[in-house]
């Protein structure tokens, strides 16, 4: 209730300021009274002097009435009074451009329009720059640019300054005179020394200037120079120092945003959802950032395009692929080693982009433990391939492909027999051994052709599929005289996916982009089956599946979204996705709006708000702490509803210099038609019936994020705190009461920071705090002992059984740790090679993994006492190091 409390109170204190500050900006700037130095002069010299004592800037027409000398009435009045006097003898029109104010003659407004389109690139490799800034310097108009590097700018007929930038890269400017359709492309420089890059404000601002709330993106540049676990840079843990943003456990790679359960985030690998993000259990991601290009955070503020998800969208983009040459990059580790290589298949027409990852602890166990009679060992791996097609200027086909799997194994009982096989007279021989497996893995893929129709209007449609599955099972071996059985029991499920998406870009004027689509997809749920094999010497006796009834559900989606500029301070998106869900003869329907603003309240400082709906059709039962490939899939069927969540984010945005900006938000989200399972979790795959035993709840979050971002210079990172309470409420469960999310974390803190020392040596730390996760845990122990069958009270059959009050009752110890690294770079004949060396948890924190109750039993005196320990995986500082060349 304290924390409840508190983040009301910070809320109510964020709204009342904000109020404040609207209020006093609420004033147009041509209404201000201002008292200027001078009562006579030119039209230059009394601008001028309107200027100094205003901050305010002027742009006039040279083909307005410009006077040599003008008698104003007074040294005193409003800007538009001083310039009714000023342009008395000519009509003009006057519009404010933030604190600039231009000044045209009315004929020219109405001028002829033009449109400026193409795409912006990196002049080195050639991948698209997502999100790039385009603006016009003379009238103040921009754009930027989307998903595939395409922006369109309509203009009126005149001179032109067209400046593009993008953060970390060079700007460039192109002046020209606009006097018909105008294709131009941008290649854009990246900047290696990370020096304060001189831009004008709006390319800076560009992050104040959208409409977009509680999005975040992170540079690849930037998740390169982590400090790594084991020396693997993982995307997913660089996004879990965000605010908002938080592991389940130490070490795994899950995501719980904004209070929201694991399966509530949208993974998008090239617009193609992926479901399992985990490999090794969760300790790494299966995204290698060798093979990306863009990732973008939205964690509040959903735009329409976006759906199926309720807690976030994770907008994860591949490389294309260089069209002037071949390169790659090839890097060693202690865990595993990547090789990475693309370029032109058909120079200006084809590229390419193939990157492969494996690990290999098994290369290295198995032979340790040859002598042993039980031996374990894992590996992991995975293939990033696209290639890029030019059919023409106006024309590309995209085919992309992602393939991964993990594989876990134990074998134990190494025996030899005789081969069944044989002749009589031989006596050849059989290794055999009893084991244990398990593995999953994801395969996804796309095929995408663009369009661009003209100027204003581009299209993207795809077709794509994506495939996840989960095996576990056991082979078992026993030999008796003659006869030899083999065993086998194999569970598997899993989820795939056939999708057909349209989507398109409208740029109708600089003051509308308009975007809508439609989208299909075919869901096949596998919600599990067992195989079981038995064989007598080499005759099968027994093959058979048990279960493996799919489940089929139709989904379908119509969006549209309109990014508009009522005036040069508010700016809005408003948008509507309705979507049906069509299962076992019950179709489900979902209209959910989406409505975002930006107040900008200076060039430096905006206001912005958002409110959406989101409705998800399938659940996820399992574990609420830690994402693990067991977890199971349920889709809606005509028994199990889907779950829907409304979210309020308040917030503001301040970008005081160069590279260097300030969010603080404010959000409250509430949920329905959460499930959960009244069984056990490890229970739940070998037990069917549990599926009949679903529970539904309801539940929220709110809470307070600040991010502090710098993106250039020699020192890059940020800072991120978050303050937050998310809440659940399952009538048959915790007795009706309201209890603690798995993952409310209460307080956390993420910290990273990298330092360029020069050219070739950078210093990178990470630090991350947070309050402990809750779990539940028995509140007393005591005897049940069995009753008595045949007039006694036998010991042995005399256990203990525990009592849980409430769950999550209990909260683990608080979460801080701290990751050093070091990047010694160099070129040499074969390229720019790159060592890397650094300590995971510097300081050895011992962390809780988990923790448990342990009974301790005096062996004198009978007397039973109860200690609380936990479990720490890593408990000591683990150094890495990485090898790494470019070519």
């Amino acid at each position: 209730m304290v924390k409840s409390r508190k983040i009301k109170l910070i809320l109510l204190t964020m709204l009342l300021s904000l109020s404040c500050i609207v209020n006093s900006f609420a004033q147009s700037i041509l209404d201000k009274f201002v008292t200027i130095q001078i009562k006579s002069g030119s039209t230059a010299e009394i601008l001028n002097a309107i200027e100094i004592e205003t901050s305010i800037t002027f742009s006039y027409s040279n083909k307005v009435c410009i006077s040599d000398y003008i008698e104003l009435s007074s040294n005193r009045n409003t800007i538009k009074g001083f310039l009714d006097e000023v342009f008395a003898s000519c009509a003009i029109d006057v519009t404010e451009k933030k604190r600039k104010i231009l000044i045209l003659p009315e004929e020219i407004q109405q001028a002829e329009k033009f449109t400026i389109s193409g795409f912006v690139k990196n002049v080195e490799n050639d991948e698209i720059l997502i999100g790039s800034s385009i603006y016009d310097a003379v009238l103040w108009e921009g754009t930027t640019s989307n998903n595939f590097g395409f922006y369109s700018l309509t203009l009126p007929k005149g001179n032109i300054i067209l400046n593009c930038s993008f953060v970390g890269y060079h700007s460039v400017q192109h002046s020209f005179f606009l006097d018909k359709d105008t294709i131009i492309n941008f290649d854009l420089l990246y900047n290696t020394k990370l020096e304060e890059i001189p831009v004008v404000s709006f390319i800076v601002k560009e992050g104040i200037n959208t409409t977009r709330t509680s999005t975040i993106n992170v540079p690849i540049e930037q998740i390169q120079k982590f400090p790594a676990f084991l020396g693997e840079v993982d995307v997913i843990k660089t996004l879990q120092l965000l605010p908002g943003i938080n592991s389940g456990s130490e070490g795994v790679s899950g995501l719980f945003v904004r209070g929201g359960g694991v399966d509530q985030n949208l993974y998008l690998l090239d617009d193609v959802p992926v479901y399992n993000i985990s490999h090794l259990f969760g300790f790494f991601s299966v995204f290698n950032a060798d093979a990306l290009n863009n990732i973008s955070v939205t964690k509040g503020g959903f735009p329409a395009r976006y759906g199926g998800r309720l807690s976030s969208v994770i907008d994860i983009r591949m490389k294309d692929g260089n069209q002037e040459k071949i390169g790659g990059t090839v890097s060693i580790g202690m865990m595993s080693s990547k090789f990475a290589l693309d370029g032109p298949l058909y120079k200006d027409k084809t590229t390419f982009s193939l990157s492969v990852r494996r690990s290999y602890f098994d290369l290295f166990a198995m032979p340790i433990q040859s002598q042993s009679n039980t031996r374990t060992a894992f590996y992991f791996y995975d293939t990033n391939g696209k290639i890029t097609h030019k059919l023409s200027n106006k024309s590309k086909l995209y085919l992309s492909f992602y393939g991964g799997r993990d594989r876990f194994f134990t074998k134990y009982n190494y025996n030899k027999v005789r081969d069944p096989n044989q002749p009589a007279d031989e006596n050849h021989t059989l290794d055999i051994n009893d084991q244990g497996y398990s593995g999953w893995g994801n395969a996804v893929g796309s095929l995408r052709w663009n369009q661009i129709y003209n100027e204003k209007l581009f299209s993207n449609i795809s077709l794509s599929f994506s495939n996840y599955s989960y095996f576990v099972g056991y082979e078992e071996h026993s030999i008796s005289p003659g006869i030899w059985n083999y065993f086998e029991q194999r569970y598997h499920s899993g989820i795939s996916d056939v999708m057909l998406k349209t989507n398109f870009d409208y740029f109708m004027n600089p003051k509308h982009h308009i975007r809508f689509g439609t989208s299909y997809t075919n869901h096949s749920f596998n919600p599990g089956a067992d195989v079981l094999r038995r064989t007598q010497n080499t005759t099968t006796v027994l093959d058979s599946t048990i279960g493996g009834n799919k489940v089929f559900g139709q989904e379908m989606f119509l969006y549209i979204e309109d990014d508009f500029a009522i005036s040069q301070s508010l700016k809005m998106n408003l948008g509507i996705h309705t979507s049906t869900y069509n299962t076992q003869n019950k179709t489900y329907y979902s209209v959910q709006p989406r409505i975002s603003a930006r107040l900008l309240l200076d060039p430096k400082f905006a206001i912005k708000a958002a409110y959406s709906k989101m409705t998800q059709y399938m659940h996820l039962l399992g574990s609420s702490s830690v994402s693990l490939p067991t977890d199971l899939w349920i889709p809606v069927t005509s028994n199990i509803a889907p779950q829907h969540a409304n979210q309020i984010a308040l917030g503001i945005k301040w970008q005081w210099q160069q590279g260097f900006d300030l969010t603080v938000e404010g959000y409250t989200k509430d949920y329905k038609n959460l499930l959960i399972s009244t069984y056990n979790r490890s229970i739940l795959n070998n037990n069917p019936s549990a599926l009949n035993n679903l529970t539904y709840g309801n539940g929220y979050s709110k809470g307070i994020e600040l991010l502090i971002h710098k993106k250039t210079g020699k020192l890059t990172g940020w800072i991120g705190y978050s303050l937050s309470k998310s809440r659940q409420k399952f009538q048959q469960i915790n007795n009706g009461k309201e209890f603690p999310s798995a993952n409310d974390r209460g307080n956390s803190i993420g910290l990273f920071s990298n330092y360029k020392i020069h050219d070739q040596v950078d210093l990178a730390l990470t630090w991350s705090f947070g309050t402990g996760n809750a779990v539940t845990l028995p509140s007393q122990k005591f005897y049940t002992p069995t009753l008595p069958t045949q007039g006694t009270l036998d010991e042995s059959t005399t256990s203990y059984s525990e009592y849980i009050d409430n769950i999550n009752n209990y909260r683990m110890p608080k979460f801080h740790r701290l990751d050093v690294g070091v990047n010694f770079k160099k070129e040499n004949r074969l390229g720019h090679r790159t060592w890397s060396f650094g300590l995971y948890n510097a300081y050895g924190q011992q962390n809780a993994f988990s923790i448990y109750f342990s009974t301790d039993i005096d062996e004198n005196t009978g007397e039973v006492t109860r200690h609380l320990k936990q479990l720490s995986i890593f408990p000591v500082p683990l150094p890495y190091i990485r090898y790494t060349l470019k070519f």
